[in-house]
């Protein structure tokens, strides 16, 4: 989805279940992406449950918009990381789910959370000993959606002293390699290293990020590095929504708004 300045992805299963991964929000700004943008996306397309929410960490530009979601519409599951950090944005979203009895669930390395047949998450970060250095982005839920042939890796905002323990983890395997890269931290030069880009080996890359942002987002060096490895991108500032449409056999299609 197009939220501006963060990430959200909204997928519909073949049983017409609905996931949410991250909301968006803007940051010093009056501006709630929420219930401006997502509750509207989610209801205009007859939706008015979430049947689970992933949380990858509790950045502004990651669960700014979830607020909203968590207060209007039924919730029936949310997956978080273990928090060490106690956040305004945590202690304000403990204090909604308490409210409304929603279930959290906290997810780290090695779960697998299936969501229907042939349909499933592979959380593989973070571990239970958290990174100290920027906690919040580091350890923030790096997972990957299986669905038959099919698979999308979703990065939260780790930066490259995550990237480097986890391909040290999974260097010789295949886990990581998917279709589908969710480019982590909105395209920022500290992270989607060489190596960490060389093991996903995705064939399409999507970033989420607000038009002339103040971070310089995307960098020219991460873009520079993706397109050399001869992988499209597709980024919210330049594409706006992005669809994806994916096929029992596992084939894909990509539409953008724009």
């Amino acid at each position: 989805m197009d939220v501006g300045q963060g990430d959200c992805t909204f997928i519909v299963t073949p049983k017409n279940k609905t996931i949410l991964i991250d909301g968006g929000g803007s940051t010093g700004s009056d501006f709630d992406v929420g219930e401006s943008t997502l509750l509207p996306y989610i209801l205009d397309r007859g939706y008015k449950k979430i049947d689970l929410m992933f949380i990858s960490h509790f950045d502004q530009d990651h669960i700014g918009g979830l607020f909203t979601i968590l207060k209007e519409l039924k919730v029936n599951r949310v997956c978080i990381s273990k928090q060490e950090e106690n956040s305004q944005n945590y202690k304000k979203f403990l204090e909604i789910v308490e409210e409304k009895d929603i279930p959290v669930s906290t997810v780290k390395i090695g779960d697998k959370i299936k969501i229907e047949k042939s349909l499933y998450f592979d959380i593989l970060w973070p571990k239970e000993e958290q990174i100290e250095e920027n906690k919040i982005n580091n350890n923030a839920i790096v997972m990957k959606l299986n669905y038959n042939n099919f698979s999308c890796l979703f990065t939260g905002d780790i930066e490259k002293v995550a990237e480097d323990k986890i391909v040290n983890l999974y260097k010789d395997k295949s886990v990581l390699e998917s279709d589908i890269l969710k480019v982590a931290h909105h395209g920022s030069k500290t992270s989607t290293t060489e190596e960490f880009l060389k093991l996903v080996n995705p064939k399409i890359c999507l970033i989420g990020v607000g038009k002339n942002n103040l971070f310089g987002h995307p960098s020219s060096e991460v873009i520079e590095r993706i397109e050399k490895s001869n992988v499209k991108v597709y980024r919210t500032d330049i594409n706006g929504e992005i669809n994806i449409i994916i096929d029992k056999r596992g084939k894909y299609k990509i539409e953008s708004i724009y």
